[in-house]
């Protein structure tokens, strides 16, 4: 069971094009923010399950990394950095008339 799981995520990494699990963690947080579409999913689970295996002090220090002078928006892989800050069309400013 566990040999199928682990080759159908490298079969499914191979259809995406880039392995993930190849990548230093430091490597992922810094292309957070500019990974494409298409590769978000495969990105986001890589990060996730290594997340899900450090120990609470790892994701403690983890996560203050990700907090500390986060002033381009979220890092969430969407690349929408006005995302939640009302800075989209709705919301107050100054609209066209």
């Amino acid at each position: 069971m566990k040999k199928k799981v682990i080759l159908s995520l490298f079969a499914a990494t191979l259809c995406f094009g880039v392995d993930y699990s190849q990548m230093s963690t430091e490597e992922m947080q810094n292309m957070r923010g500019s990974v494409p579409a298409e590769e978000r999913d495969a990105f986001r689970a890589e990060m996730q399950n290594r997340v899900n295996n450090m120990s609470q002090e790892e994701q403690d220090s983890f996560r203050q990394s990700n907090s500390n002078g986060s002033s381009q928006g979220p890092r969430d892989g969407t690349g929408n950095m006005y995302k939640g800050s009302n800075g989209g069309s709705s919301g107050g400013g100054r609209g066209r008339r």
